[in-house]
């Protein structure tokens, strides 16, 4: 009697409806993501590329004697003198007649050379050590960058015209960046883990034996260093006495020896090198070089964001940083010469440059000019040879990057303190928000459409697993004779029988759940509608 009995099945199977779904938001919204953020391959880019802006990292001009204690690297007072002026003066006007001359192969196009716009160019300098050096620095070059315009004037309403003073001298706004605020320009200091860093490079087998190796260096600079201790711990002091002496004290220049400067230069590079450096990218001794690289990723950021009108960044600061930034991102491997102090006036510009047709990639191209006696030469990070696509420069570089006070704070192992905000100071313009908002509201769109999926997916599977157990059962409808007034909802009803087709059958209570259905294709369980099926009187005939 089974046999007569057939199930119709409604509706899809599940799980293809659920991979279905899977596979369509895939390859919608994750699969591009992910080829997005995918390492690219370097490649030379075309050689006409188009700057789009610079990134300018400059070290401070020539100033007096400057002491850093070689255990903590907390500095001494220092003032800056007027070579160190003439210097960063001279970086000015040698980064305007490179970025700002329309004649130039490296013209930013697009930026105004006459009269500065504001919103075109941006400069942080650091505050901490040799802060007022550093800031001198970063004004002298601003001269030669902007130098004064007659074009800087206004006419008043009584029709009178004003020239700035100076014949036109241009202000730049200049924001400092103070290690109590921020840590991004001065992450070295103040920090324990670096300070144990230090010791464990002045306990290591390299520093012991050039230590050993430099030892008759020392007896010999005794009598010219008049109270300066001669270690190899104190090597960049050493050295900074004897060269801030050689260049502004005639008598002492006159009597120390030859080639007593460049042993001591020597010295001086190797401890700052062993100091500022890490075995690996992301280590502690790079931390000077990791928080300096937030500054570059944002200032990039903004710059290759077609909306905001950031197009000239200027970071003034210390030779630290420098060091750091060689190794983090892997320009000494190919350059070693860069394991060295910068001289004074020394810059780094980082240049976004976009490709021709057919392709339109951001590229990067990082140029060095060490002091004021050389010319930018192009260096190159990551190993390329090559201009490096600006998503593989950051897909590489943002593993290492410090971009807050308390990741810095976590780096060094210490609390963040009371004092200390939490991130990074940043100036982050309307269009920047913007466009993160908007990255954020289309992220909760894609989320919803998912949940949404999955959701449909579940009631289908739901609606099958319904379907599968439900049988119809095949035949005419059957009459009902309900002349007894079967109640359905009626447990009581023991003694009333139901009458079909004139014949006694059952009682009502037995089959009220069935008389409550449909009168016709009784819908039930598979297991009970066999089994009620198989009980019925043979006066019925189920068809």
């Amino acid at each position: 009697m089974h046999s007569n009995m057939k199930t119709t099945r409604v509706g899809v199977r599940p799980n293809f409806t659920l991979f279905l779904c899977i596979s369509l938001f895939l390859s919608i919204c994750v699969i591009p993501m992910m080829f997005a953020y995918a390492a690219p391959t370097s490649v030379e880019p075309l050689a006409d590329t188009q700057v789009l802006g610079v990134i300018v990292i400059a070290r401070n001009g020539d100033r007096d004697q400057y002491w850093q204690d070689p255990k903590t690297y907390e500095g001494s007072f220092t003032e800056t003198t007027a070579l160190g002026e003439a210097e960063s003066f001279q970086l000015g006007s040698l980064l305007r007649n490179t970025y700002l001359n329309p004649s130039s192969s490296s013209y930013i196009e697009g930026m105004r050379s006459d009269i500065v716009d504001n919103k075109e160019i941006k400069v942080r300098v650091k505050a901490g050590g040799e802060g007022t050096v550093i800031f001198d620095s970063a004004i002298a070059l601003l001269q030669g960058l902007f130098p004064p315009n007659e074009k800087n004037k206004i006419v008043l309403a009584n029709e009178t015209t004003v020239v700035a003073p100076l014949n036109g001298y241009q202000y730049v706004p200049v924001e400092t960046v103070e290690p109590v605020n921020d840590r991004s320009l001065e992450s070295w200091t103040g920090c324990p883990n670096f300070q144990k860093h230090i010791s464990e490079f002045y306990s290591s087998e390299a520093f012991k034996k050039k230590e050993k190796e430099a030892d008759e260096f020392f007896k010999k600079a005794r009598d010219f260093l008049f109270g300066v201790p001669a270690t190899l711990e104190n090597a960049h002091n050493i050295y900074d006495y004897m060269s801030t002496q050689l260049v502004h004290n005639k008598t002492y220049a006159y009597r120390l020896p030859p080639t007593m400067i460049e042993q001591a230069r020597g010295l001086a590079d190797f401890h700052e090198n062993g100091v500022f450096s890490d075995k690996e990218t992301g280590g502690i001794g790079n931390i000077a070089g990791r928080t300096m690289l937030h500054n570059v990723l944002k200032a990039l950021e903004r710059v290759a964001f077609n909306d905001d009108p950031l197009q000239f960044m200027l970071v003034q600061t210390g030779y630290q940083p420098f060091i750091s930034l060689f190794h983090e991102i892997d320009m000494v491997k190919d350059q070693p010469e860069l394991k060295a102090i910068p001289d004074f006036s020394s810059a780094l510009v980082i240049e976004l440059r976009r490709g021709s047709p057919p392709d339109l990639r951001d590229f990067l191209r990082f140029r060095f000019k060490n002091g004021t006696g050389s010319s930018f030469k192009t260096v190159y990070v990551y190993g390329t040879h090559s201009d490096i696509p600006l998503t593989e420069f950051i897909y590489k570089a943002k593993g290492g990057v410090i971009s807050s006070n308390k990741q810095w704070a976590q780096e060094c192992g210490r609390s963040r303190g009371s004092l200390l905000p939490s991130e990074f100071i940043e100036d982050v313009t309307d269009a920047a928000r913007n466009q993160s908002i908007l990255s954020v509201a289309v992220a909760v769109v894609v989320l919803a459409a998912f949940m949404l999926l999955v959701k449909f997916a579940k009631m289908t599977h739901q609606r099958v697993k319904d379907s599968r157990r439900r049988v119809r059962l095949q035949g005419e409808e059957v009459s009902f004779d309900t002349t007894s007034s079967v109640k359905s909802h009626a447990p009581r009803a023991k003694e009333e029988t139901l009458i079909v087709d004139g014949t006694g059958y059952g009682s009502a209570a037995d089959y009220g759940q069935c008389l409550h259905s449909r009168w016709y294709g009784w819908e039930m369980s598979n297991e009970r509608a066999a089994g009620e099926y198989a009980s019925l009187p043979s006066g019925i005939d189920a068809n």
